[in-house]
Formats: C-alpha cells, structure tokens, sequence
C-alpha cells in the first residue's frame, strides 16, 4: 500500500497572517453591525422627528383658527345679540381660549421633543459616517495582509494590522461620539420668538 505523504506545518509566518486576518474579519463584522444599527436609528429618528414637527404645525394652525374664532366672537358682542346668545357665545370663548392655553403647553413639550430626536437622528448619522470609514479601514487592512501570503513580505502584514488598529480607534470614537452641543441646541425659543413677532406685526386679529 502506497504511503501517503502527510503534509508538514508549513510556514509559520502564513499562519500568523491567516490568523490575523481572521481577527480583522471578526472586528469588521462587529463594525459592520454597528454601523448598520446606527443607520437604522437615523432614519427612525428622522422620521420621529418630522412627525413631531408636522404635528406641532397642525397644532399650530388650530391654535390660530381658534383665535380667529375669539376675534369674531368679540366682534359679535359688540352687536345686539341677546343674553342667549351671549351667554353662548361667552362659554364657546372661554372654551377656545381654554383649549389656545393647552395647546400652547402642548407644543412646547412637542417641540422640545422633537428638537431632541432631530438631534438624536444627527449623532447617529455621524456615527454611522464614522462606521462606515472604520469599516473601510479594516477592509483595506485585511487587503494588505493578503498581500504578504501572496508577496511574502512581512511589511504588507505589518502595514494592515496598524491600519486595523486605525479602524478599531476609528470605531471606538464612533461608539462613544457625544451630541455636538452646538447643534443640538433644541431652544424652542426660535418658534416661541416668531410668534410674538408675527402678533406684534398683526396686532389685532392674529395671534400666532
């Protein structure tokens, strides 16, 4: 029976690079994930954050068309309408303006709200910009260490696990990356300053 030739351990160094490649492999699917989670936040909070904005608009618009309705009202009693009618007219006021002072509690939790996710949905696609670039990285490096079991030079091996090590460093800022406190002011001041603005420019029928 013929003797069949077991092949020895081979070449130590290819082993080596085989089994940091395998390590970049892992780190690069950790990153991977990662960065494909932050995507996912982004456009949640995108979404959460429109839907925010477009309900405090609506809210909005139903607050000045109450206010309207008050303005006409008053004119109205400035007419001859009978005690009914103004007794009517009185608790459909207060009532309106009842329904003005909840709505603007409302929409300031709203907007502050959605301020929030907005920013939320901004850091989450800095970190998904930072993933992406780590994951690159790491690409890149375990290019470079295939290289040294085709060439046999050590320095391709050498150059990709530093550049692993870049994408790891890349991919922890991403994972600890803090809102930019520039950005995120979420002062609903803005929207409260145009309202007064819009009264001021409107004084008597529209309140905005």
């Amino acid at each position: 029976m013929a003797e069949i030739e077991i092949p020895h351990e081979g070449n130590k160094e290819d082993k080596k690079v085989g089994i940091k490649i395998a390590v970049i492999a892992v780190v690069m699917a950790i990153v991977s994930s990662y960065g494909k989670n932050a995507a996912n936040d982004m456009i949640i909070n995108e979404v959460k954050a429109s839907n925010g904005y477009a309900w405090y608009q609506a809210k909005r618009i139903r607050s000045a068309l109450n206010e309207q309705a008050v303005v006409q009202m008053d004119l109205d009693l400035l007419g001859n309408p009978t005690e009914a009618q103004r007794e009517a007219m009185g608790k459909l006021k207060k009532k309106l303006q009842d329904k003005n002072a909840e709505y603007k509690k409302e929409n300031e939790d709203i907007l502050k709200e959605a301020d929030t996710t907005k920013a939320e949905a901004a850091l989450a696609g800095k970190k998904n910009d930072a993933f992406d670039r780590a994951e690159i990285a790491l690409q890149v490096a375990v290019v470079l260490c295939s290289l040294t079991l085709l060439t046999g030079s050590a320095i391709f091996s050498r150059a990709g696990v530093v550049l692993a090590c870049v994408g790891v460093v890349m991919a922890g800022l991403a994972f600890f990356e803090k809102p930019d406190p520039k950005k995120e002011p979420e002062k609903p001041a803005t929207a409260p300053t145009a309202a007064p603005a819009a009264t001021n420019a409107a004084s008597v029928p529209t309140k905005k």
